[in-house]
Formats: structure tokens, sequence, C-alpha cells
């Protein structure tokens, strides 16, 4: 039996996950306006012309990196708030807010894997927004990502909250964790003291989001 296409299809494969690694590293390292095509390429120790072999265009690289970064991310913590928000009625106080540090303590030993990546998706997300593309729109897919597992976990309480409503909740978490995650890599303060403040502040938020009393 000829093996040849089979070794070809898999040397295919290991060259696009290549190309997909040159990019995320050359995006944490550089950000969007780092990440060319050639570069891509040279990263993955390809000549330019080849990458049309695995992808149509820079865009399509970016965008199924994007989507797989997201899925990585989010995979464990949508599971978690899910989780969370489901049993908030059946748990106490302490058992909450022992859930939302835990939950929080995820959130940042996922942004510390690649602190790099994360720093340059906060800088050009500014930039980006209206074209929510390539890596610079991550952090927008990963709010909606976040707004259906709210809203997952809401209703599995037997709970409804406005959308508007939700979207400001999410969207002011997200500004402290963020400011925070980043205070940490600088060493203003320590992982603890940052999640200790946050599980403090989100926890003010969450009772008046769930009207948990």
């Amino acid at each position: 039996m000829n093996s040849s296409p089979n070794l070809r299809q898999q040397a295919k494969a290991h060259t696009r996950v290549a190309l997909k690694k040159s990019a995320l590293k050359l995006y944490s390292q550089q950000g969007a306006n780092g990440v060319s095509m050639n570069k891509v390429a040279k990263g993955a120790g390809i000549a330019q012309p080849s990458f049309y072999n695995h992808f149509a265009n820079l865009d399509e690289l970016l965008e199924e990196l994007r989507s797989e970064l997201t899925e990585r991310y989010m995979g464990p913590l949508r599971l978690a708030v899910v989780d969370m928000l489901s049993k908030v009625d059946q748990i106490s106080d302490q058992q909450f807010k022992h859930l939302n540090r835990q939950f929080l303590r995820l959130i940042f030993d996922a942004a510390f894997q690649n602190i790099t990546l994360f720093q340059h998706l906060i800088e050009d997300r500014p930039r980006f927004d209206a074209k929510n593309t390539g890596l610079a729109g991550m952090l927008l897919e990963v709010q909606d990502e976040w707004a259906q597992a709210f809203n997952q976990g809401l209703e599995l309480s037997g709970r409804c909250v406005q959308a508007s409503t939700l979207h400001l909740f999410l969207d002011s978490v997200s500004a402290q964790v963020h400011e925070l995650i980043l205070g940490c890599h600088e060493k203003r303060y320590s992982q603890e003291q940052a999640i200790e403040t946050l599980s403090s502040n989100i926890g003010k938020m969450f009772d008046e989001l769930l009207s948990k009393k």
C-alpha cells in the first residue's frame, strides 16, 4: 500500500500547526502590527508562497488560531462559572466565596500561561474593536462566551437577567480583572492580594446581579 498520500497529509498538518505556532509567537512578542504572512511563514520554516497551500490568507490563519485559543481558555472557565451560578441557592455564602476565589485563580492562571500574549490583547483591543478580526478580537469573543456561560448558569438557577445588565456587569468585572492581572505581572502586589480584592468587589456585584442577600 502506498503511504505517501498519508505522509503528505501528516506533513501538511504539521506545517499548518507550525504556522499557527509561529503566528502566536510573533503576536505574543510584537502584537498585531508584528504579524505578517512573510514572518509567519519564515517562523514555520517555509517560503511565503507555500503559505497558500495551508491557508487562503493571513486572516484565515488568525481566525482559526483565535477560535482555538478562545476555546482553550474558556473551556474550564465556562464549566466553572456555570457550576458556580447554577448552585448559588444551594450553597452557603462562604461556599460561594470559595468558588468565586477558585474561579478567579483559574482566570489568573490562564492569563499567566502567556502573559505577553495577554498584554498585547489588552493593548490592541481599543484599535481593533470595530473590526473584531484576528487575535486582537479575542477578548471580544471571550466576552461573548462569558455572556453565554453566565446566561446558562443563571437559567439553571431559575434566574433571568436583562442583557444590558449582564453586559454592564461583565464589562465592569473584566476591567478590574485585566487591570489587576497586569498589576501582578508588574509586581505591584501579589496574586493572592489581587484575588482577595477582586473576590470582595465581584462578590458585591454578584449579590446585586443575582439578588442574593
